[in-house]
């Protein structure tokens, strides 16, 4: 796509307009590459989070001796949400 954006811009456009064009080009790639880094940054923050809202229910359900809910808290989504609040996490 860039290199047919390049073929229309250099019958069209004198050297100056050229190199704004390719300026507005990096900066998009560098841009998207940016925003791609913060999409990875997110995701990785959000998946520590969730491992340790989990770590601190399971650790919960051991100190209130309810180790025998574990196994259906990290199998049942709706069960596992329902002590999410039960626990205020």
């Amino acid at each position: 796509m860039q290199s047919l954006l390049y073929v229309f811009a250099g019958k069209f456009l004198d050297r100056n307009d050229l190199e704004k064009v390719k300026e507005v080009i990096s900066m998009t790639i560098l841009g998207e590459l940016l925003m791609n880094d913060g999409i990875k940054k997110g995701i990785k923050e959000g998946i520590e989070q969730g491992e340790q809202k989990v770590n601190r229910l399971i650790q919960l359900l051991i100190e209130n001796s309810r180790s025998d809910e574990i196994s259906r808290a990290v199998t049942d989504r709706q069960f596992q949400e329902q002590l999410f609040k039960e626990f205020s996490l």
